[in-house]
């Protein structure tokens, strides 16, 4: 039988509408919400959703074939969005999703994997590789001018430029170019895990996509004449059986993907990260700075605790049943990765970090056929930025009590972040 949370449980269902429209008790910390889920209804609908909160139905949701990328006309979500806005609104959300949709987050099947080849031919574990040493020089000289006494802001000073300097250079994206690309991949990310009835919220997305698409085709028609040996000029040049390449849209599309997930959940996670190790023991803190050899799984842990991707939206594109809640094609199915890396289940000790932790089978990065293809920089760029951060500042410590937190349904991390390195 569906699941009857609306009626047996009033308060628990007034809670999920909460969190669902941003009210931050449950910002700043969702976990205890995430619990009562799991034990009192781990599969429900909500609204225009099924909601799937458990580490065996999420993994089963995020590798199953008949589930397919969320972002979609066919989608529950976008339907309901769509018959509550005027004309102008529907066909800009049209607009946008044809756009989202040739992301390679946003296809499956056969389309799917033929991006993804193309990409994995210019994403290459080689390139990542070469990319060690560039990423540690870039932390050292951010890191280089900060005052040792006094407050520092460190999401403004360090978290967030690290992933956008990696990714635009990556991308060759000139200096004085990076701020607009920000700006306009993070409007696409907040129109992803936004209330898609919005008219502003509409509005700025749109506007975005095609700033984002005529400055990204001026891009490649310079590009296609000088070739680098950079991820953008791989992208452009990359070829796949018979002569296949990207077309323009799907470049476009492709590299916003990139900026997106190469910048906000990498500058979340850091966040996250130095919250949860500089807390009030800093026992996992001073453990790092006097083992480095224990980072590399300590990031593991990190990401599994306390995630910056907390939720992703995918779509049944046929009809099935999970945790006896029937599931028809065309719903939106709402995966809650946090959810699923605290399950008691899956983890013993779920709820305390343990960076010593022998095996972390998180869902951070999803899996099967849309695992993150960006998941080995990303784990690059964390262990790089623990490595000099205790390295260089073993004494640092958290300057206020109370971290104010920001999130967009889908991710999660510090506002700001202030700390004081010490000598």
């Amino acid at each position: 039988m569906e699941s009857t949370l609306l009626q047996d449980n009033r308060a628990l269902a007034d809670d999920v509408a909460a969190f669902f429209a941003l009210d931050y008790r449950f910002v700043a910390d969702p976990y205890p919400l995430y619990q009562r889920i799991r034990e009192q209804a781990p599969v429900f609908r909500h609204v225009d959703k099924v909601l799937i909160s458990r580490y065996e139905d999420c993994k089963t949701i995020l590798t199953s074939p008949a589930v397919h990328q969320g972002l979609a006309i066919k989608g529950t979500r976008y339907r309901t969005a769509a018959s509550q806005v005027d004309e102008r609104e529907r066909i800009r959300l049209a607009e946008m999703f044809g756009f989202l949709e040739k992301r390679l987050g946003g296809t499956n099947g056969a389309h799917h994997m033929r991006l993804r080849k193309l990409s994995q031919r210019a994403f290459t574990p080689k390139m990542v590789a070469l990319m060690h040493e560039r990423i540690t020089e870039i932390a050292e000289r951010l890191v280089a001018p900060l005052p040792r006494e006094g407050t520092v802001e460190l999401i403004d000073a360090y978290a967030f430029h690290l992933p956008l300097i990696v990714i635009s250079e990556m991308l060759d994206i000139s200096p004085d170019d990076r701020d607009d690309l920000r700006t306009w991949a993070n409007s696409l990310g907040k129109f992803v895990g936004a209330d898609w009835r919005d008219p502003d919220i509409i509005a700025e997305g749109h506007e975005s996509v095609f700033k984002l698409r005529s400055y990204l085709t001026a891009v490649f028609d310079d590009r296609r004449g000088r070739p680098t040996s950079n991820l953008l000029s791989a992208l452009i040049e990359a070829e796949g059986d018979g002569g296949d390449r990207f077309t323009e849209d799907e470049l476009v599309a492709m590299i916003t993907q990139f900026i997106f997930a190469g910048h906000e959940t990498s500058t979340m996670f850091l966040g996250n990260a130095l919250v949860q190790l500089l807390g009030p023991s800093r026992a996992d803190w001073d453990a790092l700075c006097a083992e480095p050899e224990l980072i590399p799984g300590a990031v593991e842990e990190l990401l599994r605790f306390d995630s910056p991707t907390h939720n992703i939206d995918k779509l049944a594109a046929a009809d099935f049943e999970i945790g006896g809640v029937p599931v028809r094609e065309g719903d939106t199915i709402n995966v809650m990765i946090a959810s699923a890396n605290r399950d008691e289940e899956a983890f013993e000790r779920a709820d305390e970090l343990d960076i010593r932790r022998p095996s972390v089978a998180h869902l951070t990065f999803g899996r099967g056929a849309h695992h993150c293809l960006g998941a080995s920089l990303a784990r690059m760029e964390a262990q790089i930025s623990l490595s000099v951060l205790t390295s260089k500042f073993p004494a640092m410590r958290v300057a206020t009590d109370t971290i104010q937190w920001r999130s967009t349904h889908m991710n999660r991390g510090p506002e700001y972040l202030p700390v004081v390195l010490g000598n």
